[in-house]
């Protein structure tokens, strides 16, 4: 028995678990459980070897794990990858250091606290250099909604301290040997806080119950399009190449296509391209019609999928006239996502395509133009975005429009809910490896900010959620025929106490970490001016 627990307690064993679970917690996969036990198993790790050990065998941990969880995920070249890699998982073996390196272990049911608020201020920092939440562990929460209502009050931050916190608990009975009478008063009151986080939860979204002259129905809509991009490369190249719906953003048959559009961006207009444009046509003729059954079908709302709508500058006029005749005669909102060629030479200096949502009202006038505000990084160019969210006024509440990528960014969408949005429309474009991680990041927004979101998308999952983040609708991409999503959402609304109170939750932890550096820094240095007093000898001549 004592040979077991010997083999189960070895750090090197939890060092390989914690590694199995955050890479099946991770963007991947992520399945819900594996932060919580994965984030437990590397900080006992790190606890219980030597501070070297702990760094370089954490790092690599963290590394191995992070490579495998996210690879396909990221839209990057794996060399690249790789190296960023290195970066990211030096910053995240930040907390568990502090935590090792402020003697938590031995601080007793406070000492907790500690690597939770680390690891919240870590996040939050993130967020400050990139602005987006993607690394966040909060966003593999999706299937637990209950403990997700938390965002409501102190956002994403709640989620992830949560978890941290379980790990740092987690390690605190263990070293107690999981002895009743010397963890009870800790164990009573992080329990106490657990249950009442899931009660909150669970009495929020048990509450929600909709009249339906209270909601309005709202329809998303996509297409599939490598047409386009295999067609555009039959025309330059005089040969066949097929993309597979799914395929990654690295695939090689991607790449190869992409090959074939510098020169369609150059001259769209040459003859040898005349059956892209036929396809671009084609493709507008299939969205028009899909919007006209939608609409037929009762939505007052149509919402078109990030730059579905791929058409070249010349185009753009017609197509406007176009969607608001549509818009007045079926007397719908429609949110139309177009991607927009700007022909000329190529040039990463000039901006060679826009992507934008036209909003059209029901009297057929154009009631905004939005361009994407936070362009994907090694893969967008800058649309010229003043960065601002617009808020549309209509019957059926606020409604707000962006795009893809900016619903990531959680101190940007705080827009919404300061503004007092309804329904957040959210046109993206993903690819099967971040599906559906990256869809039901949105819904975690919609909590923070009170609003519904819907988000069809292209080549993955669209969804529609409540302000409590309850699904009110989805549909697969690969197993959709039509490709459409129709729900009915609220038209209302609700207040958070996130908008009110901001970031309370990382500004405490920024405080509280600050302290704890600060006093680690006073040992070090009253250590150092420690000096063994000699006593000096007199020497008398005679």
């Amino acid at each position: 028995m004592k040979t077991l627990k010997r083999y189960l307690s070895n750090p090197y064993l939890a060092l390989f678990l914690g590694m199995f679970f955050m890479t099946l917690g991770s963007a991947k996969w992520t399945v819900f459980i594996g932060p919580w036990l994965g984030l437990a198993f590397f900080l006992y790790f790190t606890r219980m070897v030597k501070v070297w050990k702990a760094i370089v065998f954490g790092f690599l941990g963290l590394y191995v794990s992070g490579l495998v969880g996210v690879y396909e995920v990221f839209p990057a070249p794996l060399p690249f990858l790789m190296v960023l890699l290195l970066i990211i998982s030096a910053k995240a073996l930040l907390p568990y250091l502090v935590d090792r390196l402020s003697k938590a272990r031995e601080r007793g049911f406070l000492g907790t606290l500690i690597f939770p608020s680390a690891f919240v201020v870590l996040e939050y920092l993130n967020t400050l250099e990139t602005g987006d939440v993607w690394s966040s562990i909060a966003n593999t929460q999706y299937q637990f909604t209950a403990i997700q209502q938390i965002a409501s009050v102190f956002g994403i931050w709640g989620i992830s301290f949560l978890i941290a916190w379980f790990a740092s608990l987690a390690n605190w009975m263990a070293a107690q040997q999981w002895k009743w009478t010397r963890i009870r008063t800790g164990g009573i009151i992080a329990g106490s806080i657990y249950l009442i986080v899931l009660a909150f939860g669970i009495i929020r979204i048990s509450l929600v119950d909709y009249a339906e002259e209270e909601t309005v129905k709202v329809a998303g809509i996509t297409i599939d399009n490598t047409n386009v991009s295999e067609t555009i490369y039959h025309d330059e190249f005089g040969k066949t190449i097929t993309i597979k719906p799914d395929a990654s953003q690295t695939a090689p048959e991607l790449q190869e296509a992409n090959r074939a559009m510098v020169p369609f961006i150059e001259d769209p207009f040459m003859e040898k391209f005349t059956n892209t444009r036929n396809a671009l046509n084609a493709n507008l003729d299939l969205l028009f019609n899909k919007t006209r059954r939608m609409a037929d079908q009762g939505a007052k709302i149509v919402v078109w999928s990030e730059a579905i709508g791929f058409i070249i500058n010349t185009q753009e006029d017609e197509v406007i006239e176009r969607a608001k005749a549509m818009a007045k005669e079926k007397q719908i909102y429609l949110f139309m996502s177009l991607g927009v060629v700007n022909p000329g030479p190529y040039n990463p200096e000039r901006l060679l395509l826009v992507n934008k949502t036209i909003t059209l009202t029901p009297e057929g006038e154009v009631a905004n133009v939005y361009l994407k505000s936070n362009p994907v990084p090694f893969a967008e160019q800058e649309y010229g975005s003043d960065d601002i969210i617009p808020v549309i006024d209509t019957p059926y509440g606020k409604l707000s429009p962006v795009i893809c990528y900016d619903a990531d960014f959680p101190h940007f969408l705080k827009q919404s809910g300061k503004k007092g949005t309804d329904i957040l429309l959210v046109p993206s474009g993903d690819w099967k490896a971040i599906d559906p991680y990256h869809a039901y990041m949105s819904g975690i927004r919609g909590i923070e900010n009170g609003v519904s979101v819907i988000r069809p998308v292209s080549r993955a999952t669209s969804i529609a959620t409540d302000p409590y983040g309850n699904l009110l609708g989805s549909t697969d991409f690969y197993s959709s025929q039509e490709k459409t999503l129709m729900v009915s959402a609220p038209v209302h609304g609700i207040n958070t106490i996130y908008n009110r109170i901001g970031d309370l939750l990382p500004f405490s932890a920024m405080v509280f970490i600050a302290y704890i550096l600060f006093e680690m820094l006073i040992k070090i240095f009253k250590k150092g001016k420690t000096v063994p007093n000699k006593q000096k000898t007199k020497v008398v001549g005679v």
